[in-house]
This record gives structure tokens, sequence and C-alpha cells, in this order.
């Protein structure tokens, strides 16, 4: 017969097993629920992102089943939460989802637990049809979840594409009346940056057309030349109007080139300026034309001095300046009548260039060296009192030339301290120049 004592602590011990059984359970079932809610939370959490996400949003199971979708999804694929949820992504609509491509890379996904990032898909779809779709897709594990889930991320990128191309329409329509323009020619955008050029700007700025686009002249030009650029593409955009401009520069063989630039705004249909076309012509031959004309028209042919003209107009201005004290110092060759009856006139003229080769170097570079015509020269100093005038004369005299008899030349000098008294100052160191002179031929008769 059992102990009764020992029956009834049996009993105890085991009623205290099932206690903590029960107790474990409760425990278990209480941790289960807070999994649950924990993963629940995760999943509301995580739907209300793909909700918000712009671009159409798949969620797939490992066995490529649907969990759930965005609304993007559904309104650019036009289908139903009924027709997919919970389907084979190459069942859903009929099949239209079957595409080569797509397994392609959901296989590499799950394969290599692979990220993919701007993979474009295009495909003619039977309800909504041709897409050109950009794909994102990526694996995540979860402990939580016990699976692996596929986040596919889809793009529509369709009208891009399209506006693209016509944007690529419309720079080859351009390319082609570019390539048929005989002056180098480009496109610009709003932003001054290069869409394209013709052959004629490659040559003369050394661009390939390759290595244009997308640049800015800063990319292309020096520093100065391409602010001025700069400059002027900005004043197009902003005011809508053409700009007219020249320009210097030098060419790969360090020859200075002269250029005329147009550039002429390009608008939209609401008549804003969306971008510039600027033509350039190389005006070189034009402009060292100008060049030589203006030079000729300021310069003694004979000795390259400034001639009578341009000495007057100097006087003119320099009398309403502030370049006071001026002297003026007046310069005559002796002799050259009786060099040209005996030598010859080409004599006379080797004599009048080395004269005035002589009288230039003994001056500033700001002194006004002219020749006035024939043997008589004159000269402008500004800001030069008559110290400054008589040693200038100085040297003159102390050259070999003038030492060895090869050339004489008679001087005047005056100075005069206002605009009013420069044309008396004039005539007197033209008076003085001529006593000079006087002086010189009684010399040599006696």
């Amino acid at each position: 017969m059992k102990d009764p004592h020992t029956t009834r602590a049996q009993m105890v011990r085991e009623i205290a097993e099932l206690r903590k059984k029960v107790a474990r359970m409760e425990s278990s079932a209480q941790e289960y629920k807070e999994l649950e809610s924990e993963i629940q939370a995760s999943r509301s959490y995580a739907e209300k992102i793909v909700e918000t996400v712009r671009e159409s949003l798949v969620v797939l199971n490992s066995d490529l089943v649907i969990l759930t979708v965005n609304r993007s999804f559904y309104d650019t694929f036009k289908v139903t939460p009924e027709a997919t949820i919970g389907k084979f992504i190459y069942d859903l609509g009929n099949g239209q989802w079957d595409i080569p491509e797509l397994r392609t890379l959901i296989k590499e996904v799950l394969a290599n637990c692979a990220v993919f990032n701007g993979y474009e898909v295009e495909y003619d779809f039977p309800d909504i049809g041709p897409k050109t779709m950009l794909l994102n897709a990526r694996e995540i594990s979860s402990s939580n979840i016990g699976s692996r889930i596929i986040l596919l991320a889809m793009e529509d990128i369709t009208e891009r594409k399209l506006a693209q191309e016509r944007v690529n329409e419309v720079i080859r329509q351009h390319q082609a009346i570019l390539n048929h323009i005989p002056y180098a020619a480009w496109l610009k955008d709003s932003n001054g940056k290069y869409v394209t050029a013709n052959v004629p700007f490659n040559q003369i700025f050394g661009v390939a057309p390759d290595d244009l686009t997308g640049k800015n002249d800063y990319d292309i030009f020096p520093p100065e030349l391409a602010a001025k650029y700069e400059k002027d593409s900005r004043e197009v955009i902003t005011t809508g109007k053409r700009v007219l401009s020249e320009c210097s520069t030098v060419d790969r063989g360090g020859r200075v080139q002269y250029l005329e630039k147009t550039e002429t705004p390009i608008f939209n249909d609401m008549g804003v300026a969306i971008g510039i076309i600027g033509i350039v012509q190389d005006i070189t031959r034009r402009k060292e034309a100008e060049i030589t004309l203006q030079h000729s028209s300021t310069h003694d042919f004979l000795t390259g001095l400034y001639n009578r003209a341009f000495f007057g107009e100097e006087m003119e201005r320099l009398a309403h300046s502030r370049m006071f004290p001026l002297s003026i110092v007046m310069a005559d060759i002796n002799g050259l009548k009786s060099v040209n009856d005996k030598l010859g006139h080409e004599a006379g003229d080797l004599l009048i260039r080395l004269a005035a080769r002589i009288i230039q170097g003994a001056f500033r570079a700001e002194d006004i060296v002219a020749r006035l015509g024939g043997d008589e020269f004159a000269v402008l100093l500004p800001q030069a009192d008559k110290d400054v005038a008589e040693g200038a004369v100085k040297r003159i005299m102390g050259c070999a030339e003038i030492i060895d008899g090869t050339v004489s030349i008679a001087f005047g000098i005056a100075t005069a301290e206002s605009g009013e008294q420069l044309a008396e100052t004039l005539r007197l160191s033209d008076m003085r120049m001529y006593r000079d002179k006087f002086d010189y031929k009684a010399d040599n008769r006696n």
C-alpha cells in the first residue's frame, strides 16, 4: 500500500510542473502575439512606404507570387487588386508580364542576391500599348518574415524617351541646317551649354564634335574670351534679342584671327527663349584692311611716323586736356634739296627715313612724333617742360650719324603752360627751328 504522504507530494510536484507548462505556454502565446503585432506593424509601415513611392512598385515572395503592389502600379497597368494580389508574376494580365528580360532580371536577383538599377525594358503591353520601363530590383531577407521577398520598382519612362527622341530629331534637323552654313555655327541651350556645332566651328576652335556637347565656354576658350562669350549668351537669353560682337583670338598656328559673332535667341511656343543659334564669321581680311586703311590715314607712308592730319588732331585734343606743361619740338633736315639735286630723290628719301628713325628714337613712347611733309618734322611732348624737350634734342645731337655728318637737323623748342598758349607755342618753336636752320646755312657758307 502506497504511502499517502508520498502520493500527495508527487501530486503537488505534478501540479507545479503543469503550472509551469501553462505559464510557458502563456508566455509563448504572448510572445507570438507580440511577434505577430510587430510583423503587422512592419507590414503596415512597409505598405505605407510602398504607397508613397511614385514609381510602380511590386513586392514578390520567393515563389514570385505578388504580395502587394502600390496604387501607381494599378494606375499604370490598368489592373485590379483582385486580378493582381496572390498571382504569379508571369501570369499577371493574361501573361503580359511574361517578358524575357524580366525573367532574366529576377532570376539573377534570386540566384545571386543581386541588386539591379536602371534596367531598361521595352515591351508592347496588350492593354496599354508600347511602354519603356526602367526596372530596379533587389532581394530582401527577413528573419521575422522567415522568407525572401523581392522588391521590383518600375518607372515608366515612355514619355521621357519620346520627348528625348523628339529633341534628338530637332537636333538632327538643326545639325543638317548648321552643316550647310559656310561659317562656324552652333546651338546652345538656355544654360549656355553647347548642344551641337558644325564642321567650320570645330576647324576654327579646334574642338571635336563629340567633345563639345554639354560643354560651356570656359571648357573651350581662354578665361577672358570665355567670360565675354558667356556674357553675350546670357544677354541673348535674358533680353530675347540678337547680340552682335567682334573679338580676336589666336589660332593654332599663332595667327591672330578677327571674328564677328552673332547670337540669336530660339523661342518656344510660349515665346520664352530656350536656346541660342550662333554664327561666327572670320573677318580677319576685312579687319586687316581696315587697320591698314586706318594706319595709312594717320601715318606717313615714307617714314611710318604720324602724318600732318593726325598731328593736327592731337594738337586739338591736347589743347583741351590737362597734360601741361606741353612742349613742342620742330625739326627740319638741313641740305635735303642739295642731296635730291645731286644724288636723286631716292637718296633724299633714304635721308628722310634716317632722320625719322633718329628723331623717333630719342623721344618717349607717349610723345607724338610726326612728319609734316618734305623735310619737316614735329613732336608733341605732353606733360614735359623745356628741360625734357632739350634733353631729347641733346640725345639726337649726340648720335653717330649727326656727329659724322651723315645727316644734319635743325631744331626749335617751345613750351606751353595751357591750351590757350598752344598755337603760339607751335609758331614759336617753328620760328626757332628756322633760326637754327639759318645759322646752319650761314656756318656752311663761311
